[in-house]
């Protein structure tokens, strides 16, 4: 709940749909700051509806599995979507890639079957260009890393990781452009605001100005960047606290997602699919 009301509804009314909708109004680094809080926008709302389902289900007995493993941590393209939306992601696998004949057919024909995948993946979510681009970047994404893990042999050790996480973040981030974007050339006005009129010097004021915005996206990167050993963790020591504990977080919590709750019915985003 906190996932969906206090971090991806608070950044999208107060922020992200207002650059989004103006991109022209706003500078190069409100742009980009614009894209890095739809990209948590997005999985606290994706992963928030998730989380509840699946907690819904517990309190009636039924058991189902996760939707989404921290994306964001994956070290490349094809690590991103094993760990994003994994029942869309396992049912394209499934039920086109798979069906196309997946990689058993040799290697132009795998990489085809990647492409027309996630093509139609695009597709799925609209008849709109703007999809289909976001498609077809995902499926060149993850033809070229089965191409680079067969000929390019490098390790830079933990460097490396930690490149590769932030190049991987980076592209996905990159994509979200065309998913969230009203069209194609909003993307593009996007884009040059973002690489002509950055406006380095107005950075400060605008950091103060919206420094409440930037907090929750902060917050929100931060929660899910939180190694998972220490979530288990977490998780063991709210069951072994007393009753009066756990009755003093819960209304802690329902306080603060009281307190960022908006005036406007914000729906899921996936409502719209």
């Amino acid at each position: 709940m906190i996932k969906k009301v206090f971090i991806s509804d608070y950044i999208s009314i107060n922020f992200v749909d207002r650059v989004f909708d103006n991109p022209e109004l706003y500078s190069g680094f409100m742009n980009l700051m614009g894209v890095y809080g739809y990209s948590i926008q997005i999985y606290c709302d994706f992963s928030g509806y998730s989380d509840m389902a699946i907690g819904l289900a517990a309190l009636l007995g039924f058991k189902l599995p996760i939707n989404f493993n921290s994306p964001y941590k994956a070290k490349n393209i094809t690590d991103f979507w094993r760990r994003w939306h994994i029942s869309l992601s396992t049912w394209l696998r499934d039920y086109l890639y798979i069906s196309m004949g997946g990689n058993r057919r040799g290697k132009i024909r795998t990489y085809f079957n990647l492409m027309m995948t996630m093509l139609l993946g695009g597709l799925w979510h609209g008849a709109a260009t703007k999809f289909i681009i976001w498609g077809g970047l995902h499926g060149l994404a993850l033809a070229f890393h089965k191409i680079w893990m067969k000929y390019v042999k490098i390790s830079l050790g933990k460097f490396g990781s930690v490149l590769s996480v932030v190049l991987t973040f980076h592209f996905v981030a990159f994509c979200w452009l065309y998913f969230r974007a009203a069209d194609v050339p909003t993307v593009q006005l996007m884009l040059n605001n973002i690489g002509l009129d950055f406006d380095w010097a107005g950075i400060p004021e605008r950091i103060t100005g919206y420094w409440k915005v930037f907090a929750v996206i902060l917050f929100g990167f931060i929660i899910h960047l939180v190694p998972s050993k220490w979530k288990e963790e977490m998780k063991l020591w709210f069951a072994a606290t007393p009753l009066y504990v756990k009755v003093l977080i819960f209304v802690a919590v329902v306080f603060a997602t009281f307190q960022a709750t908006s005036a406007e019915i914000q729906p899921f985003i996936y409502f719209q699919f």
